[in-house]
């Protein structure tokens, strides 16, 4: 004769309390019962033989007030079906909780510290890459499990702010660290893809200036300027301090190759002349480096007008074509122009110095607007236009020999991620 299930029922369950006198376990069949606490909890338990072991165990399912008398008999019913499959559930609900508990500590924040611990022994210098990680990634996605990360989630959290505030050039190099992260679970085959290689970013614009936009780039371009005229003895002198002068002070090409004397303001270190493109009359501060770069040219002065005379008549100034022959004999055709240097400049300013945008602007003659029209004039934010261009001319300096251009940075220490247990420091 088969065993009685369902013997209980919902005004039962609820008129039931606790007795000192008896076991207060109350069966309803199939091995299912609600046990009686004290305090007057009623906790739904199963009863069951183990597969393998045939040793009895108990399964708890829940209190009355979160399982009701339907779901309690559904589970019942669900874990005979696995117990005939020769599933043991309580052997199964251990498994599954240290699956979410190595879900939950497989966090980004932990492959990060692990990724950069490796490249510390490999001798690899991560003090930019940290600065990423710690501004750019890790307070969006730091404590996420590294299971749970997809495209869209490291779009929207992450890549989408950089590009919405025009920092494109972060925004591909977060996208690339995120990738090398992920790389390790991958590998270990705790992830079956690595999402950040799917991430999306807009093209640049055809038609755009190219421009080395890279700091380690950027090191080995200057590099190679400052020594221009050393591996090419039969070049111009004055190439490679139009180069140097490109870079330190970032005007358009025909600005600095048409450059007057008259221009040139050496007792207030500036010069001042027409905006190519707005006409608008512009200042630029000079920083000791560029100064000193003019002084040596005016040591170099002939009867030309021109800072940069042509090579063939004095009446005019260098060719436009000389520069950007310079730049692509050092090996930067088709990556950087002589109109490069603005972009270089405009980029690394406002992304990796953090510089305000709208003084930059004005340093680059562009047209800057407020709420009441046109804000940009030639005075405009001059105190900290020279600040601006001695900044960015020992931040050049800096890189180019090899020190630690981090001082030129935001101080993001008061930003810094903490973890109990996995920190990127």
């Amino acid at each position: 004769m088969a065993k009685e299930i369902n013997k209980l029922d919902a005004k039962t369950i609820k008129n039931l309390s606790f007795d000192p006198d008896i076991t207060n376990k109350y069966t309803d069949g199939g091995g299912l019962y609600l046990l009686v606490h004290k305090n007057g909890s009623k906790y739904w338990r199963f009863d069951y033989r183990r597969p393998i072991t045939q040793k009895r165990n108990t399964l708890a399912l829940g209190t009355v007030d979160n399982i009701s008398l339907k779901e309690a008999r559904l589970k019942r019913d669900e874990t005979k079906r696995k117990l005939a499959n020769g599933i043991d559930p309580a052997e199964e609900r251990n498994n599954h909780r240290n699956e979410q508990k190595k879900k939950l500590e497989n966090t980004f924040a932990k492959f990060s510290a692990e990724w950069l611990r490796i490249r510390q022994l490999e001798g690899k210098v991560d003090r930019e890459t940290i600065r990423k990680l710690n501004k750019d990634i890790l307070p969006f996605i730091g404590q996420k499990p590294i299971t749970d990360l997809t495209v869209e989630q490291l779009e929207y959290d992450v890549t989408n702010s950089l590009v919405e505030r025009g920092a494109f050039e972060s925004a591909r190099r977060v996208k690339s660290i995120m990738g090398m992260v992920l790389k390790l679970p991958f590998k270990k085959r705790l992830i079956t893809y690595n999402p950040a290689y799917d991430i999306t970013l807009p093209k640049p614009i055809k038609g755009h200036h190219n421009a080395i936009v890279n700091e380690a780039e950027l090191k080995g371009m200057l590099q190679k300027i400052w020594r221009y005229h050393t591996d090419n003895p039969r070049a111009r002198i004055r190439t490679e301090m139009a180069l140097k002068l490109s870079a330190y002070i970032y005007q358009r090409p025909n600005e600095i190759r048409e450059l007057l004397w008259e221009h040139v303001d050496f007792d207030n270190h500036r010069l001042c002349f027409s905006a190519s493109k707005t006409h608008q009359d512009h200042i630029v501060p000079l920083s000791r480096q560029a100064f000193d770069i003019l002084k040596q040219l005016e040591d170099m002065r002939t009867t030309s007008k021109y800072v940069f005379p042509s090579i063939k008549t004095s009446n005019e100034s260098m060719s436009s074509d000389t520069v950007r022959q310079a730049l692509n004999r050092i090996g930067y055709q088709g990556k950087h122009t002589a109109h490069g240097f603005r972009a270089t400049a405009r980029t690394i300013l406002g992304e990796e110095l953090e510089y305000r945008i709208d003084i930059i602007e004005h340093q680059l003659a562009h047209t800057v607007r407020d709420p009441n029209g046109t804000a940009y004039n030639r005075t405009k934010f001059l105190r900290r236009r020279r600040e601006l261009m001695q900044l960015w001319a020992d931040y050049l300096d800096t890189l180019r020999q090899g020190g630690d251009v981090s001082i030129f940075k935001p101080d993001q220490e008061d930003n810094l991620i903490k973890f109990t247990k996995y920190s990127v420091a």
